[in-house]
């Protein structure tokens, strides 16, 4: 099983791409894996403003849900198209430990996914999804940057 992860970037769809051409040619089934982010970045507006940030926090939860949908299915279907079996998976928490998480459990023989090439300062301070699933995984990472 190739576990493909994907937040809806060119660089994202483009590894899906990738990920899918390999499923074909070893016989893989794949798996289309959306992480909805949205702790660290919304945790502070739950002690300012209590009920107020908690139906915040519910719609944008919600908003990245759907989105989540969209982009797993719009995966799913270009593997299908390819005759490829596919399952997709929405979950909350924070995207390299849940890309991890979810490989290990499914035992995946790769994780696909996206790189924007960050460097520098950027990267030293933001971090990089791909940059930390790279440096944690026991399972072979492909990232691709288009």
């Amino acid at each position: 099983m190739i576990l493909i992860a994907t937040d809806g970037s060119h660089h994202s769809r483009r590894a899906a791409e990738v990920a899918i051409e390999m499923a074909g040619l070893f016989g893989s089934t794949i798996v289309v894996l959306y992480v909805v982010d949205i702790g660290k970045e919304y945790a502070p507006l739950g002690d300012l403003l209590s009920r107020a940030a908690d139906d915040l926090i519910g719609g944008i939860r919600s908003s990245l849900t759907q989105q989540g949908e969209e982009i797993t299915k719009e995966v799913s279907d270009m593997a299908e198209k390819a005759g490829i079996t596919a399952e997709r998976r929405i979950v909350e928490g924070y995207p390299a430990q849940e890309i991890l998480r979810l490989a290990e459990e499914e035992m995946a023989s790769l994780i696909a996914m996206g790189g924007i090439g960050a460097t520098g300062l950027n990267r030293f301070l933001l971090g990089s999804v791909a940059d930390k699933v790279v440096r944690s995984s026991q399972i072979p990472v492909l990232v691709v940057r288009s």
